[in-house]
């Protein structure tokens, strides 16, 4: 019986079928933490730039660099914020230099202005602070600013009190580099100070006081005093300033009484040393006497008797003294008067003793305070 035939195919024989080529092997696997660390830091830069500039724009705003809407001050007395109308920027800038001087800050008050004088001397910011203290700025009320047409210029109107003294004063502002920003003009508040103090260690407040010079003032109480012994000044009172058209009054430098009684002293001994002279010469403002009267008399010198009057004794007592106003140290005081006079004398052989009329008078004393010995010169 016969087999079908067999579908499997005989070994050894050919294969139906070519071989497959081989596969690759699969790609590795790429690691996620270089990529996310690149993610972070860049969103991290980006923060940081967007602070930064952020920061830059606060900087320059704060600078007034067009949008300062504070007002007045800070960077040379501008109004700030162009922003706003020339009305708005003056009335700003007055406000806020007034809210210095009632707050006391002379600091602060001088910084918003725009041109201070630089022919003004300025005290130490003590002296000032310590003026606004004893005599406080309040009662402000800031009027309507009176402007140009162009807004260039203007003027603002304020009164005010200083330690309780009513007063007015009349502000200028102006836009000098013409940048629609205001500035305020220094006030025109100094005084001369007087040259009559100058030598006595003169003090403002407890400050130098600068003499013979024009000084930048602010409105206050100002106290006046010396640092020579035997001097002060002529009140005690202090100088009170309230504005350009307040009129100070300087004190003058005067003697205290230890130091009247020095000059006094000086004077006496002086005069005692005059008077002691038998010499026909003894100084003191006294003339000398001549060897030869115009009747023929000879005076024998060495025999000269002076003495000293009571009214002329009580002028000495009772001399008043005042300080010279360009050398203050040198202090003058009053005309003393005629002394009594005799000598012996001599004529047509006959001696006898002569009286001299109206025998010479003592002069104007001056004495040099200055000087521990108290030197007194005569004219």
């Amino acid at each position: 019986m016969s087999q079908p035939p067999s579908s499997m195919p005989q070994y050894g024989g050919p294969m139906s079928t070519p071989p497959s080529s081989p596969m690759p092997p699969p790609p590795p696997k790429k690691k996620r933490t270089g990529l996310i660390i690149g993610i972070v830091a860049g969103a991290l830069f980006l923060i940081i730039a967007v602070l930064v500039v952020i920061a830059l724009i606060i900087f320059f705003a704060v600078r007034g660099g067009g949008g300062d809407t504070t007002g007045g001050g800070g960077d040379g007395g501008g109004g700030g914020d162009k922003s706003a109308t020339p009305e708005e920027q003056a009335t700003t800038l007055v406000t806020d230099y007034m809210d210095a001087l009632v707050a006391g800050d002379s600091t602060t008050a001088f910084e918003l202005v725009a041109d201070p004088s630089p022919s003004d001397e300025m005290l130490p910011a003590a002296a000032y602070d310590a003026a606004l203290a004893a005599a406080p700025i309040a009662d402000v009320a800031v009027e309507a600013p009176v402007m140009d047409p162009d807004g260039m210029d203007g003027t603002v109107p304020v009164s005010f009190t200083v330690g309780g003294e009513a007063t007015t004063y009349e502000f200028s502002v102006s836009d000098y580099d013409s940048d629609e920003v205001l500035e305020l003009s220094s006030p025109m508040w100094a005084s001369y100070s007087p040259d009559s103090l100058a030598g006595l260690g003169a003090t403002i407040n407890g400050e130098e006081l600068p003499t013979d010079v024009s000084i930048a003032m602010l409105p206050g109480s100002y106290e006046i005093a010396l640092g020579v012994e035997g001097f002060a000044p002529s009140t005690d009172e202090p100088l009170v300033y309230t504005d350009y058209d307040s009129d100070i009054e300087w004190p003058e430098a005067t003697l205290t009484e230890d130091g009247l009684t020095t000059f006094r002293a000086a004077v006496q001994k002086s005069v005692d040393a005059c008077i002691a002279q038998d010499t026909l010469k003894a100084g003191c403002g006294i003339g000398e006497l001549p060897a030869t009267t115009d009747d023929g008399y000879t005076l024998t010198d060495g025999t000269v008797k002076r003495t000293l009057p009571e009214d002329a004794q009580r002028t000495i007592d009772k001399m008043t003294a005042t300080p010279s106003y360009d050398e203050p140290t040198f202090v003058e005081g009053e005309y003393i008067g005629t002394i009594d006079t005799k000598m012996e004398c001599e004529k047509d052989g006959q001696k006898g003793t002569c009286e001299m009329w109206l025998g010479g008078g003592l002069g104007t004393p001056s004495v040099d305070m200055a000087d521990p010995k108290h030197p007194v010169t005569w004219s």
